[in-house]
Formats: C-alpha cells, sequence, structure tokens
C-alpha cells in the first residue's frame, strides 16, 4: 500500500502526475476573516501580489545564514495552495504555513534590511490571530487573491496567469479551471463576501442578515456555511425574544416583557422593531411608575425642565448589575448614556439627542414645537445597551412670546412682543386690576384679581389696544402652535402654551384739535387758525418729519416743546417750496398729533420755448415749476383749445414734451398744477407762440428743365442739416 506524505501527490506510472484522481477544487466564497479590506489595502501598498509574498517573507541574504551559500536541491517553481498552503524548502521537502511558520517569518521581517520589514512584521502579526483562529485562514485569505486575480484578468483565468502569481505547475491548472467555472466577478456578490466579516460576528444583526442575502443560499464552502448557520440562528433567537416580549405586553407584564425587549436589542443592535419595542414597554413602564400609587426608585427618574425653546434633562447613574463578561476590578466599566427623543405614541420615530459622553445632563435644541414628546435614557457599557431605558413623561415645548414691551399710546396701551417663528395663532386676555379696600368711587376692579377678561384681537408682533380710561391693565399671552407640525397650517387645532401675565399702564392723553382752517390767501401770505383742543394745549408748528395722522403720538418731538401759540398763524412759503402745517395737542410730556395743512408755492415755469419740428409735431422747452408734480400745458389753435398734463417724472426723464400742431398760428400756456391735498399760492403761467407756416411752392414735373436749376427744394420744417439733392451744376454733367 502506498503511504502519502502531507504535499505528495498520486503519480501515475510515468511518474506524472494524474489530473483525473484529483478532484476539482473547491474555492472559498468569502475571505473568512475580519479586517481583509484593510490588510488587502496594506499589502497592495507595501507591493505585494497576496499574502504569500508576504507569508514566504524577506530574500535570504548572502552570508547572512549557515547554509546560505549551499545550492538548494531543486529549484523554486512556486507554492501549493489546493489542500494547504505550502512553500517549497530544500531538497524536496516542503512547509506547511502554521503557527510556528508565521512566528518564524514574522521574526525575519523584523531583522530584515528591508524598507517594508515593519510593516510586515504587523502584519504578520494580524496572521498570527488568522492561523490561531483557523488553521487554515492563511490558505483561504492567499486562494481567496489569487483567485480574485485570477477572475480580474483581461484574458480570464489560465494556468500561465496562475504560474505568474507563484502558483505551483502541477496545481495552475486544475485552480484556473476551478476560478472560471465558479468564483465571483467583480460586483456586489464580491463585495459582500469581502465586508459580512466586518459587521458579523456584532450587534449589528440585521445589516449582516441584509448583507448575507447576496452571498450563496447553499454554499459549498464549509466555513461560509457555518458561518451563515450561526447567523441565522441568532436571527432566529432575537425573533423568539421579541415574540415573547410581546405576548408579555399583552398580557400586561411590562417588567418581564421589558426584559425580553432589552434582551432583543443587545443581540441586534439595529433591529429597529427590537428598539422601538423596548422604547415602547419602557414607556409603559415609566407611565405605570410616575402614578401617584406607585413611588419612583431614585434612579428611574429623569428630571426635564422646558426653558424658553430648550429642554433640559438631567438624570442620576444608573444602578447596574456588574458586567460578568469581564472579572477582576473592570467588572463594573464605565457607563455612558444614550439619549433619544421621539413623539408620543410613536417609539418607532426615535431620534438621537447628542450628549457629551459621560455627563448625566443633555440641554435639547432642536425639540419640536407644540407636538408632544418623550426622551429616553439609554445606559451603556463598552457601547453595548446595559440596561432598561429611563424614559419621561410627555414633553410639550411651546415658548411663550419674548422681550415684551409695554407702551403707553394715545387712548390705549400698545404690547410689542419676539414670537417664535411656528406660532401660528395669538391669543391675549384683557383684565382691569383692583386695589386693596374695594373699588374705587368709580368702579373701576382695582384689587389685582382677573375679572371680566376681554378677548383683545392679536397679532405676531403684538397688539394695540384702545380705547381705554387711563389705569393699569392686566394682559394674559399665550401662544398656538399646530398640533401637527409636519402637516402645512389649514388652521386646525392649536396647541397654546402656558402664557405669561404683562401689566400695562393706560395714561390720560390731550385730546387731537378737531379742526384747522385757512381764513385767508393774499400776497403770497396764508392765514390758518385752529380750534382748542379739549384737553392741553394747542399749537400750530411747522413739521418736517413724516405726516402724522389724527391722534398719533407726537410726544419727544421738537413740535412737542415748542411754544403754545395763541390766535392764528401766517405762513409766507418761500418760492419753490412746500411747508406742512401740523396742530399738536400738548399735555405735560406726552403729545398728539391734529390735523395738517399743507401749503406749497410753485416756481414760475421758466424758459419756456417752443418749435416745430415736422409737419404736425411741435417741443416744448422749459425749467420745471418746482415742487409741483404736474403742469398743465394748455394751447390754442384755429379757435380751439386743447390741454394736457405733464408728470415731472415723466419730462425729466424726457426733457421735452411734443404737441400735435398744424402749421397754423398757436398760442401755448404752461402753469404748475396745485396738488389737491394742499393749500397752494397761485403763480402766473408761462406763455408763447408759434407763428403762422406758409405752404411750400408745388413742386415742377421730375423731368422739367426747372427742377435741374433748383439746388434743394425748400422747406419750412427744414431742422438745419445739410441740404438733401445735387448742386445744379452736377445735374447738368450727369445729363449731358
Amino acid at each position: 500500500m502506498e503511504r502519502w506524505r502531507p504535499g505528495a501527490r498520486a503519480e501515475d506510472v510515468s511518474g506524472g502526475t494524474d489530473g483525473r484522481r484529483l478532484p476539482p477544487p473547491v474555492l472559498p466564497q468569502f475571505p473568512g476573516m475580519r479586517g481583509f479590506a484593510e490588510l488587502d489595502s496594506v499589502m497592495r501598498r507595501l507591493g505585494f501580489r497576496h499574502a504569500a509574498d508576504l507569508l514566504r517573507g524577506p530574500a535570504v541574504e548572502a552570508g547572512t545564514g549557515v547554509f546560505a551559500t549551499l545550492p538548494k536541491a531543486t529549484e523554486d517553481d512556486g507554492f501549493r495552495i489546493l489542500d494547504g498552503l505550502w512553500f517549497p524548502a530544500r531538497g524536496r521537502a516542503w512547509t506547511r504555513v502554521d503557527l510556528r511558520h508565521i512566528q518564524e517569518t514574522a521574526e525575519r521581517w523584523r531583522t530584515s534590511t528591508d524598507p517594508r520589514g515593519g510593516t510586515a512584521a504587523a502584519l504578520m502579526d494580524t496572521m498570527e490571530t488568522v492561523v490561531r483562529d483557523d488553521p487554515m485562514g492563511p490558505r483561504r485569505v492567499v486562494l481567496w487573491q489569487v483567485c480574485r486575480e485570477l477572475k480580474d484578468r483581461a484574458g480570464g483565468p489560465t494556468a500561465e496567469a496562475a504560474e505568474a502569481l507563484g502558483v505551483h505547475s502541477a496545481e495552475a491548472a486544475p485552480l484556473a479551471a476551478a476560478v472560471a467555472a465558479g468564483f465571483a466577478g467583480r460586483g456586489p456578490v464580491r463585495d459582500a463576501a469581502e465586508s459580512v466579516n466586518e459587521v458579523w460576528p456584532g450587534e449589528r444583526l440585521r445589516e449582516a442578515l441584509r448583507i448575507a442575502e447576496l452571498l450563496p443560499s447553499h454554499p459549498t464552502d464549509h466555513v461560509l456555511a457555518n458561518f451563515l448557520a450561526r447567523l441565522n440562528e441568532r436571527a432566529a433567537a432575537v425573533d423568539r425574544l421579541m415574540e415573547e416580549a410581546g405576548r408579555l405586553g399583552r398580557l400586561g407584564e411590562l417588567r418581564a416583557a421589558t426584559v425580553s425587549w432589552l434582551a432583543a436589542v443587545r443581540r441586534a443592535t439595529d433591529d429597529e422593531r427590537a428598539l422601538t419595542g423596548l422604547l415602547g414597554a419602557a414607556t409603559l413602564l415609566a407611565d405605570e411608575r410616575h402614578s401617584p400609587d406607585a413611588p419612583s426608585p431614585v434612579d428611574s427618574t429623569v428630571r426635564v425642565g422646558v426653558e424658553r425653546r430648550a429642554v433640559t434633562l438631567t438624570w442620576t447613574a444608573a444602578r447596574l448589575p456588574r458586567d460578568t463578561a469581564r472579572g477582576g476590578k473592570d467588572r463594573g466599566g464605565p457607563v455612558s448614556y444614550r439619549v433619544l427623543r421621539f413623539p408620543d405614541g410613536a417609539p418607532g420615530r426615535a431620534v438621537e439627542v447628542p450628549s457629551p459622553d459621560g455627563s448625566l445632563s443633555v440641554l435639547d435644541l432642536d425639540a419640536p414645537i407644540g407636538r408632544r414628546v418623550r426622551y429616553a435614557v439609554l445606559p451603556l457599557r463598552r457601547g453595548q445597551l446595559a440596561g432598561t431605558p429611563r424614559v419621561t413623561g410627555a414633553v410639550l415645548l411651546v415658548p411663550d412670546v419674548e422681550e415684551v414691551r409695554a407702551v403707553p399710546v394715545p387712548d390705549g396701551v400698545r404690547l410689542e412682543w419676539r414670537a417664535h417663528p411656528a406660532a401660528r395663532g395669538f391669543r391675549a386676555v384683557r383684565s382691569a386690576a383692583r386695589r386693596p379696600g374695594g373699588p374705587d368711587g368709580s368702579g373701576q376692579p382695582v384689587d389685582g384679581v382677573p375679572v371680566d377678561g376681554l378677548l383683545v384681537p392679536a397679532g405676531r408682533k403684538g397688539f394695540t389696544d384702545r380705547p381705554l380710561r387711563p389705569g393699569t391693565y392686566l394682559y394674559d399671552i399665550s401662544c398656538g402652535y399646530p398640533a401637527v407640525p409636519d402637516l402645512p397650517d389649514d388652521g386646525g387645532e392649536l396647541v397654546w402654551s402656558p402664557g405669561l401675565r404683562v401689566a400695562a399702564t393706560s395714561l390720560e392723553w390731550p385730546s387731537p384739535v378737531e379742526d384747522v382752517t385757512v381764513r385767508s390767501l393774499e400776497g403770497g401770505t396764508v392765514t390758518i387758525d385752529w380750534r382748542p383742543p379739549a384737553r392741553g394745549n394747542g399749537r400750530l408748528v411747522e413739521w418736517s418729519g413724516p405726516p402724522l395722522a389724527a391722534g398719533d403720538d407726537a410726544s419727544g418731538t421738537p413740535a412737542a416743546r415748542s411754544a403754545p401759540d395763541e390766535g392764528p398763524v401766517s405762513v409766507v412759503p418761500e418760492a419753490r417750496s412746500r411747508v406742512r402745517m401740523t396742530a399738536v395737542s400738548v399735555l405735560g410730556d406726552r403729545a398728539v398729533a391734529g390735523p395738517s395743512v399743507l401749503v406749497e408755492r410753485p416756481g414760475a415755469v421758466e424758459d419756456l420755448t417752443a418749435r416745430r419740428l415736422a409737419p404736425g409735431t411741435a417741443e416744448l422747452r422749459f425749467r420745471w415749476p418746482e415742487p409741483a408734480v404736474l403742469v398743465l400745458v394748455a394751447w390754442e389753435q384755429e379757435g380751439r383749445r386743447r390741454e394736457m398734463r405733464v408728470a415731472r417724472s415723466r419730462y425729466l426723464a424726457e426733457g421735452r414734451v411734443e404737441l400735435p400742431l398744424s402749421g397754423r398760428p398757436c398760442r401755448v400756456e404752461v402753469s404748475a398744477v396745485p396738488r389737491p391735498d394742499a393749500v397752494s399760492i397761485p403763480t402766473v403761467p408761462a406763455t408763447t407762440s408759434l407763428p403762422h407756416v406758409p405752404n411750400p411752392p408745388p413742386q415742377p414735373p421730375r423731368n422739367s428743365r426747372a427742377l435741374a436749376l433748383l439746388t434743394f427744394p425748400w422747406t419750412p420744417w427744414g431742422n438745419g442739416a445739410p441740404p438733401r439733392g445735387r448742386p445744379w451744376w452736377r445735374r447738368l454733367r450727369t445729363r449731358f
């Protein structure tokens, strides 16, 4: 009976290898190691074709070993890979890549003068971890890389290409044939094979299952088959835990249901269904603990503070059982916290709130406005969920208005504020205040207790409440926010803020002047009189600021500080100017505006000129009579009078006015048009005239001799341009 040695091949009678006796090699369907992508990238950067170049070790330098100068018994014709990873040794022996070989090769890299030695030795440490986990792990990595190179080459996998990669000639052809028959090419399947070990084993169960769906469902690679079996077994265990948690929750066993959900989340941290179930059960458990009938443990309480536009959470350190995964002093392990926010009743829409590591408080600046939300504080140990989440009660963030300011205005008060942009409704309720001791003689309530609240229309920036009697008033102001902020505002239900109370005082104001009259208008002088106000002192002043409506606040203006007038006021405006006279009533340091009179004295139209342009058209030019906004252009011709109003902006843009005129004599008149809301001092219109234009002489026939004697045809509408036509001597030269 023939005895085989490791690395030997069955030979036929002729001494060659009988390929028919060798079964086709089974190729790996995934690298089977964590960190393969990084390992492969570093090897490529160092210039290694594959891991076999790394595992072979550095070249032996002359004179550095005892047998360094002795010749090899056989030539090195490549490594064997199909039944293990073997490198040729001296003679006809082969050395297998095992733990001892890797350790010795790593030491050779460390002591080598090769500039890649340090990095290569670090990679050998990684390969040592691989071989400790799986004795065939290095062979799997090398075979995967070699098969990938063969599959991706332009000409396809061939024996020559395999030998060029360092594969022994006896195994090159079977390997190339196996690669051509079933190895995965570039695409999502190969990417999944190289990345699935980065996710599993681990806690991201659903991500691993998603990647595993791209891999063969019935793998020929036994390592991949075992890998998928363990993965599916974990998924089935998580599903059983979630089913049990749901059953316990329906029975009302909240604590037991929470424990089952927690176990499911710990085995599959990326399972949204498990996390949703855990948050839902923890919410019900928190509501049970927060009820008046059940005291809450200290470590299960999360204190919530709502201030303006943010939510503050503070909690105590969680009381967790000792970590049995580690022994010694580190059995407890440091605890960190993860904070989630989700709409009340919808734990499946939880989002994470950024929080400092190890902190026992967090400030949520992005809390939604007008929506009831809950917060869950999850204790973590080494990045894994270590205990039941602590869930708060429903939190509603509906900020009130800010920077409220009460300003007294004539006959009332004005409240101004700054509101949140999400606010859609504003409500202000006015109530009077009573002084201690009961109502005063006027019956005005003044004792600080709101009575008979009246709704005051309010807007985004505030409101003005008048008329009001002098006194102090209380206003309860609140903001309304949409109950469903994600939907467009359709005027539906609003959630109102708690509100704040503001006191405002209405003062006694002077009454505005009711009547202003213009008594005389002679010689460029306007005399204005007014009726004295019922409260305060009246005065008529020249108003230089923006015009005010009757009753507007004029306190603090120069007009309010001027001396009161007695009797009518004469106004003599300068030419080409406008003056606004406003009646002002003053009482103490408060003043209100009354009626106004606008007096203007437009300038005369100057430098008026008229000129005919063409038959039927003439133009006017003049200096505009400021401050008029319109001028009236009138012209009389053949017993008819026509008019045209010209705006200031149009004239300044065009610089002239065109009139439709015939050749008959014409008289033109231009005057300023007074404003309808002003008292205007009239000016003398400017006039000019255009003389009669005779008809042109009849033209001789085109072929007559008289036409040749004319230099150019005469026309009264010539505008000074060079004469059209040629001199008579040029015409004669052309003719003869």
